[in-house]
């Protein structure tokens, strides 16, 4: 197989455009005798003539023309792939591995990963469901680029960016007993049957230490794992749950269920960004967290140049906690 050199490829095309050496090395910058042995060379190489010289000009010959063909198709394939890499270099093209808590893919994560995407088209981004350890786990173990989880659930060794708070609510079936209160404090809920999330999660984990420190137990009469099943369970009096009020707002609809507001201090619960190094992550996966934590969900654009995106927004370490 013969061995192409582009540079003599894109020359061999200057020449054909130009009609003339001596234009396609005033247009190339470089001598024309280096033109015409680069061409000798090519056709000593493929043992055809590609150029018939005359005092008008140049023509091709039949070899010449279907190298003309094959040149152009390379000419082009080689920019589309330098235009790729650079947008990959830039941070406009890329994967990102996302791993996320209930909570936030059923709050606000999907409308903001969709306009996050509507302005980097050439960006994927392969989002996958968890609980918080479990979102921790695969974050440390590269098996995501960065995780959204619960704020009280150790990330030892993580670094850490603030997301955002929701408000954890109490959730109660039709006709029950504490429905006529405006607000509960968490203390009063614990002679009353749960319906959990999965062990491990978040909520969870806030719940189980809330009634520790109060030398009491949630009474777990149901475990599910979604809200939409933990709501149609407690809708059918199985028992109460704490959600997040944005998740309970968007799930309400003809429901019977009632909504009490929690008076515990630990009911506004911080979500987090958690990343393994944030000066070895790819530029699309920096993209998205400066997008994620702009001071305005409305801004028109997340980082336009760049640079703002690698600067990145304020990390700290997690502490190195025990786990669960």
């Amino acid at each position: 197989m013969h061995r192409y050199d582009l540079f003599t490829l894109e020359l061999f095309i200057a020449v054909v455009e130009e009609q003339s050496i001596a234009a396609a090395a005033e247009r190339a910058h470089i001598a024309a005798s280096a033109i015409s042995r680069r061409i000798s060379e090519l056709e000593a190489m493929l043992g055809a003539e590609l150029l018939v010289r005359h005092s008008k000009g140049i023509d091709l010959t039949e070899a010449g023309t279907a190298l003309l063909h094959h040149a152009r198709t390379i000419q082009g394939s080689v920019a589309v792939m330098d235009a790729e890499l650079r947008d990959f270099a830039s941070g406009l093209r890329g994967l990102i591995r996302v791993s996320a808590n209930k909570s936030a893919i059923m709050e606000t994560l999907p409308m903001e990963l969709a306009g996050f995407l509507a302005l980097h088209p050439l960006i994927r981004i392969n989002l996958e469901e968890g609980t918080s350890p479990d979102i921790v786990q695969r974050v440390a173990s590269n098996q995501a680029d960065l995780g959204i989880f619960g704020g009280n659930i150790p990330a030892p060794g993580l670094q850490i960016v603030p997301y955002r708070r929701d408000e954890l609510v109490v959730v109660l079936p039709p006709g029950h007993v504490l429905s006529g209160r405006a607000s509960i404090a968490f203390a009063d809920l614990l002679d009353h049957d749960f319906v959990c999330l999965e062990r491990g999660s978040s909520i969870e984990t806030l719940c189980r230490r809330a009634a520790e420190d109060l030398g009491s137990e949630v009474r777990v009469r149901v475990r599910v794992g979604s809200f939409e099943g933990q709501l149609r369970i407690i809708e059918n009096g199985l028992g109460i749950g704490v959600v997040p009020r944005q998740v309970l707002d968007g799930q309400m609809r003809e429901t019977g269920l009632t909504a009490l507001a929690l008076e515990d201090s630990w009911r506004l619960r911080p979500l987090h960004i958690g990343l393994r190094d944030h000066a070895s992550l790819s530029r699309p996966a920096r993209r998205l967290i400066a997008y994620l934590t702009q001071p305005s969900p409305n801004a028109t654009a997340a980082c336009p140049t760049g640079a703002s995106c690698d600067a990145g927004p304020s990390l700290r370490s997690s502490p190195q906690q025990p786990s669960d």
